[in-house]
């Protein structure tokens, strides 16, 4: 194998998708593009050479004035550009839109996938991990385990770059190489997710619903749009309503799991539902089993069960007893953190009546003016979140009765409600008023309002003035109606 750029095999190449056996030669490197297609160990291990090196300082400069040229046409716009370059002049690999792996011998399928730099000398995901496109004619006759989907994307080489948006896409420099067997390398619990996530997809398309997906559908394998424009369509069976093009990927927050898992910078303080035994159960089944049994049960009965007392009550009582309930005082839950759900403790009045809205971050008046709606915060936020609402109901005697819990994700039926509130406010801003912005009255979805710690707590807007931070709501008489259905 090729542990360095200056050292070349002897060996043939035997990949048959490889165009012709390159040797790279320059003053910065020289290499062969050799390796036992049969081998996926091997084919990791050819790659591991390029770590700490950007295209730049691995292929000629011959080969470099053409991949600039291109670059210089595709700008950002084209996100497989870089992959294909890999491919291309990295692996000899033609353009291709196969059904099969990349490498079909060792059933391997190769993907780059761009890191971002954090605080604390972290790297984290910069976006999701996109596979291959959903055909919606065909995977309705699929099964799980024998699905097109784990047919090309069960071995994984994985080629982690930092992106920098600076630099030239032939100055991302690689930071590592991961080989991901995506039914062996993880946890038992993580592949039953999976698993339901994709049947989930695909039992929506079988629906005719393949228009109503949307990535807070699941926990960890998403169903992202691909589409070249926001305006293109494909057919979808059982429905003449026309879908956005859709393809699987891996969720940014799962991601992050598999990237510091293999830096051995994982969170220590996250609490895992499964703990060290690794259950094959879902979030959903793992969270309704744990917090069924307390169903009926008032806060009071819980706390003296669990042997709890307070002199005083703290306002987060409800959260703090959900830490407990589910088996540790840690406030964030790996498997939550994973599948980017927020849970939240909903008190519903002793009518049954919700009288809080929930809220979203808040957004920069100068910032949401230059967004589109399909690129914006707010549709990002609504399209991909989860939510696991944990119920409770207030009783006379000022105890409160945890009644059910909901896994629940915003409607692509009401996005236009929501899509109206966000360019209402878009176009009041851009008037000259970011102060009289849609109120829960105008909307039987969203509102927006206040969201800041006091007053004085603002961002400027376009205009010059400052006004108080604001941020998008859902109204609480929507999220009841949604709790009840």
């Amino acid at each position: 194998m090729l542990y360095a750029l200056d050292l070349i095999l002897g060996r043939g190449l035997i990949n048959s998708d490889i165009e012709e056996n390159h040797t790279y030669s320059n003053n910065k490197a020289s290499f062969v593009i050799n390796y036992d297609d049969t081998s996926a160990q091997s084919i990791c291990e050819y790659a591991r050479q390029f770590v700490g090196k950007n295209l730049s300082e691995i292929i000629t400069e011959t080969t470099m004035t053409e991949v600039r040229e291109e670059a210089a046409v595709y700008g950002t716009r084209r996100k497989g550009h870089f992959g294909d370059l890999v491919e291309k002049h990295l692996f000899g690999i033609k353009n291709n839109s196969d059904a099969a792996a990349d490498f079909p011998k060792a059933g391997l399928e190769l993907k780059t996938t761009p890191l971002k730099f954090h605080a604390k000398n972290r790297y984290a995901a910069k976006e999701r991990l996109v596979f291959s496109m959903i055909n919606y004619e065909n995977i309705i006759f699929e099964e799980w385990e024998t699905s097109s989907f784990l047919k090309k994307n069960n071995l994984l080489l994985l080629m982690f770059y930092l992106y920098q948006k600076e630099l030239d896409i032939t100055e991302y420099k690689f930071k590592f190489v991961h080989l991901l067997n995506l039914l062996s390398d993880i946890s038992l619990a993580d592949i039953a997710q999976i698993k339901k996530d994709w049947q989930t997809i695909v039992d929506k398309i079988k629906a005719g619903e393949a228009h109503l997906l949307s990535e807070g559908d699941t926990s960890y394998l998403g169903a992202a749009t691909k589409a070249s424009k926001a305006t293109d369509r494909r057919p979808q069976p059982n429905s003449d309503e026309q879908a956005k093009p859709r393809a699987f990927s891996l969720k940014p927050t799962y991601l992050n799991f598999i990237i510091q898992g293999y830096l051995g910078k994982k969170g220590k303080t996250l609490f895992s539902l499964t703990g060290d035994t690794s259950l094959p159960l879902t979030i959903e089944e793992n969270v309704q089993s744990r917090l069924s049994q307390f169903f009926g049960k008032t806060n009071v009965e819980i706390e003296q069960g669990l042997g709890i007392s307070y002199d005083k009550r703290p306002k987060n009582h409800r959260r703090l007893l959900l830490n407990r309930l589910f088996g540790g005082d840690a406030n964030k839950i790996e498997e939550l953190e994973k599948a980017n759900i927020t849970m939240r403790t909903i008190k519903l009045e002793c009518t049954g009546k919700l009288v809080e809205s929930i809220s979203f971050p808040t957004f920069k008046y100068c910032e949401i003016v230059l967004e589109g709606w399909d690129q914006s915060a707010f549709y990002e936020q609504l399209t991909t979140k989860r939510f696991l609402f944990v119920v409770f109901q207030e009783n006379k005697d000022g105890t409160c009765t945890l009644q059910k819990i909901k896994f629940w994700n915003f409607p692509m039926k009401d996005l236009s409600e929501a899509q109206w509130v966000w360019e209402e406010t878009v176009k009041r801003i851009k008037g000259g008023d970011a102060i009289n912005l849609p109120k829960i009255k105008d909307n039987p979805v969203s509102h927006v309002r206040p969201h800041a710690r006091n007053a004085k707590d603002t961002f400027p807007t376009p205009y010059g003035e400052h006004v108080v931070k604001k941020c998008f709501w859902l109204n609480a008489k929507y999220i009841e109606q949604q709790l009840s259905g």
